[in-house]
């Protein structure tokens, strides 16, 4: 009984293996030949599947950013190494695609890896590839997201920045990006680049030898982008631009702030570039036409340029003076047209000096003599010490800021000098010449802790962002770094002497009084070129000095805190002013300042 069950089961092996046998005779001896072509015909191709980055708006909801489907043509180049002529003929033929130099001679060399051969096809040159698709055996076409600014965006390319595809370091780095996707290099994009991005997917395909999906094997979708919220304003932004380009000015940055939040309401470098064009890619003509520009429309003046910001830094030393009693509120210091020390001799911009002027008077007419005096008697460390604590010489965001301001003492002057640091060196110091030297947004920290009674905060550029994970809007709050101990009252006499700046009988910016909206700001002017003569005209522009205007409105409850730096822009009141009253004046007209 046993030994018959053993033959039943040996039987059964047997037959198996018999069938076993015959099938693999048939596959590989009898339809061998058949099944090696076909498997050298088809192949599985793994695709990533790019997201679309997310959406950019303004404060308002105005849309600044967004993707929009792209096709483009690409192939391999181990896969038409030896149909390279005859492919380039039938793109040039049929599609009007010319496949350029560097292209044509990496495809020669016959590396695995992709090369796209024509970006943003037009509808005509997709309905003909697909028409002769026989004609391009090894070529593909695919949809990859291309990103679009809207009208706004053009007024701020420095600001929003561009994207463009991953170097090998950030590759190596970053295993959740690929060759071809689209990231932050610059700017907003940049910044948050974490939130835009999003994830790539990825698809498994069997494919035939002409690139044709024949079969899905298997699909992960990719996750878009999440959207996000700026603190600009897009039509304030606007507003800046077209104010500064009316001005006639060549070169300079505009920043406004709410002091409330520190909240970026508009960021202009001008002049500015066509942010598209170079989203899209410039001709080698184009950019070199940018760089060769005189006035550098591709550097950030903003945020990058540093500057010697003049009289505008008086309002530091003024606060810094009546916190340490050097000077009280409303003692009036004899003024002159000169300040002498031992043979030096520094003068007054006035030439028939000021007279007797407390803090509030020395800041509506600028007085040099005034400042001298309060400059030395504070002394280089104290000076510094004060800027440094508006946040001057210091990232308040990194992710925003790249640099900071220059603050020199005595120490910085001996390691990158290599000199002592002299008395006259705090007389220039104390009306914001010498070595010290800021960024147009690092002169906007001079005033905001006096407009918001004293609080240091974390400059914003977000406002919201939709968090994929949570499914919902998340608000970014504002951040206070520290508060400032310095009286509140001093603030007040501050924002006084500001105000006699606009509306006082020698103010320097009288031009702003004419406004409907009460404001008050500082004028600055910084030397860039020694005058051999008081009055000597300096025809280079690149000699010519630097002009300032900060200007807060309305005047009791400010809403916005505005800077504007001319670039070689000759004087403060000359140049900035005008430019600031345009500003304003069109705001007050669209109703955003009331």
């Amino acid at each position: 009984m046993k030994s018959g069950r053993l033959r039943i089961i040996a039987l059964l092996f047997l037959i198996g293996y018999l069938i076993l046998f015959s099938r693999l005779f048939y596959l590989q001896v009898l339809k061998g030949d058949f099944y090696r072509k076909l498997s050298e015909k088809n192949h599985i191709r793994i695709m990533v599947v790019n997201p679309p980055r997310g959406k950019i708006y303004d404060r308002n909801g105005i849309l600044l950013a967004y993707d929009e489907p792209s096709f483009q043509i690409y192939t391999y180049p181990y896969m038409v190494k030896k149909r390279l002529k005859l492919l380039k003929d039938r793109l040039k033929e049929i599609l009007g695609i010319e496949i350029k130099d560097d292209i044509y001679e990496r495809l020669k060399k016959g590396y695995a890896n992709k090369v796209i051969l024509k970006k943003r096809l037009t509808q005509e040159q997709i309905k003909k590839f697909i028409n002769h698709w026989q004609d391009f055996e090894g070529l593909f076409l695919e949809v990859q997201p291309r990103r679009v600014y809207t009208e706004y965006a053009r007024y701020m390319p420095h600001l929003l920045g561009y994207v463009g595809y991953p170097s090998k370091n950030e590759l190596n780095k970053n295993p959740m990006l690929t060759p071809d996707m689209l990231i932050g290099k610059s700017g907003v994009e940049k910044i948050f680049d974490r939130y835009l991005r999003g994830s790539y997917g990825m698809r498994a395909v069997v494919v035939d030898a002409k690139g044709r999906i024949v079969k899905t094997l298997w699909e992960k979708q990719p996750r878009r982008g999440s959207d996000i919220y700026l603190t600009i304003d897009a039509r304030v932004q606007k507003i800046v631009y077209e104010a500064f380009k009316q001005s006639g000015q060549k070169s300079g940055a505009v920043v406004v702030v709410n002091p409330k939040d520190y909240s970026i309401i508009a960021l202009l470098s001008y002049p500015i570039y066509d942010i598209q064009k170079f989203a899209d890619g410039l001709s080698v003509k184009e950019w070199k036409a940018l760089l060769k520009n005189r006035y550098k429309p591709l550097f950030n003046k903003a945020l990058d340029g540093l500057y010697p910001p003049g009289s505008i830094f008086k309002i530091t030393v003024a606060l810094a003076a009546l916190q340490e009693g050097v000077v009280a509120p409303y003692q009036k210091i004899f003024s002159g047209a000169e300040f002498k020390i031992g043979k030096w001799v520094y003068r007054n911009w006035d030439p028939r000096g000021c007279g007797y002027v407390d803090v509030m008077g020395a800041l509506e007419v600028s007085c040099d003599t005034y400042f001298y005096q309060i400059g030395v008697k504070l002394g280089s460390e104290r000076i510094s010490y004060y800027a440094r604590m508006f946040g001057l010489g210091e990232k308040l965001n990194p992710q925003i800021e790249k640099r900071v301001s220059r603050i020199p003492d005595p120490e910085w002057k001996a390691e990158f000098i290599g000199e002592p640091w002299y008395l006259g060196d705090t007389v220039n110091y104390s009306i914001g010449q010498g070595f010290l030297a800021i960024t147009p947004f690092d002169s906007t920290k001079i005033l905001v802790p006096v407009l918001n009674g004293g609080y240091l905060l974390k400059p914003r550029l977000l406002k919201a962002y939709y968090d994929m994970s949570k499914m919902r809007f998340i608000t970014v709050k504002t951040e206070v770094i520290r508060k400032l101990n310095l009286k509140r009252f001093y603030f007040r006499v501050i924002k006084k002497g500001l105000y006699d700046v606009v509306y006082g009988k020698n103010g320097t910016a009288k031009l702003l009084s004419t406004l409907p909206v009460k404001n008050a700001g500082k004028t600055g002017t910084a030397q860039v070129f020694r005058h051999k003569k008081r009055k000597e005209k300096i025809e280079k522009w690149y000699l010519q000095n630097h002009a300032w205007f900060v200007d807060f409105v309305p005047y009791r409850k400010p809403e916005y805190l505005i800077s504007v730096f001319v670039e070689h822009g000759i004087g403060g009141a000359r140049t900035a002013v005008p430019i600031t009253k345009s500003i304003i004046q069109k705001m007050y007209g669209e109703g955003l300042i009331r």
